[in-house]
């Protein structure tokens, strides 16, 4: 094998590998240490009478300098990776115990206490308004929250007995009434950490299991 196909070779082998940034790399690694032995034994056996061009001396050290490159920025790259799912799994591990905001309607509360979340506006309304219902389908309580433009609105239900509850929100606009999605505030109570972090799970009190790119703010 010559050094141009070495070379060749060995970017190929990045490139694929650019896909899959968890493997070692030790191809590339490999033909890099073949490729100074091939221009070594090139240069020491080259006919004195005819030495090669120093133009393509140049060339095959650029070609070399380009596969380490291509090596060190998919090394780079993984390490970077690791980092980042290491510091997801730091930083979901620590809200054990806090409060967060997920995308729910209903909740079951173990012992009397708050139902609280909040609703997202994208566009003005004349009225917005937060029900609780209980298991039964009765309702318990109605909200109509102060509204103060686009953006969240925070609803809170306190002092209701053990039990589950449904929440329903809807907009009012000239007479139409259009229904808002809820978010509803509960307690990490344990995280689960899969392979990756996109595996990590959130367990909510009374809520269940989200995950952690499902939570939107800290409650």
């Amino acid at each position: 094998m010559d050094i141009n196909s070495l070379t060749k070779n060995a970017n190929n082998n990045i490139a694929a590998d650019s896909g899959n940034i968890s493997g070692n790399g030790a191809s590339a690694q490999e033909m890099s240490t073949m490729f100074l032995e091939l221009l070594v034994a090139q240069i020491s056996n080259q006919n004195p009478l005819q030495p090669m061009d120093g133009t393509e001396y140049v060339s095959q050290l650029a070609e070399f300098a380009n596969v380490e490159s291509l090596q060190s920025i998919k090394q780079n790259t993984g390490d970077s990776l690791d980092y980042m799912s290491s510091m997801m799994v730091l930083e979901a591990t620590n809200m054990v115990g806090e409060s967060v905001d997920v995308p729910a309607n209903s909740v079951a509360l173990e012992q009397p206490g708050n139902v609280s979340g909040l609703v997202n506006l994208a566009e003005p309304a004349d009225s917005v308004t937060v029900q609780l219902y209980d298991s039964n389908g009765d309702l318990v309580a109605e909200k109509d929250l102060p509204y103060s433009g686009v953006g969240a609105l925070r609803f809170d239900f306190a002092d209701q007995d053990a039990g589950g509850y449904a929440i329903r929100a809807y907009t009012t606009t000239d007479g139409i009434a259009k229904p808002l999605d809820t978010w509803i505030s509960g307690e990490v109570e344990r995280v689960s950490v899969g392979k990756t972090s996109d595996d990590i799970l959130l367990q909510i009190d009374g809520l269940g299991n989200f995950a952690l790119t499902e939570i939107n703010q800290l409650a």
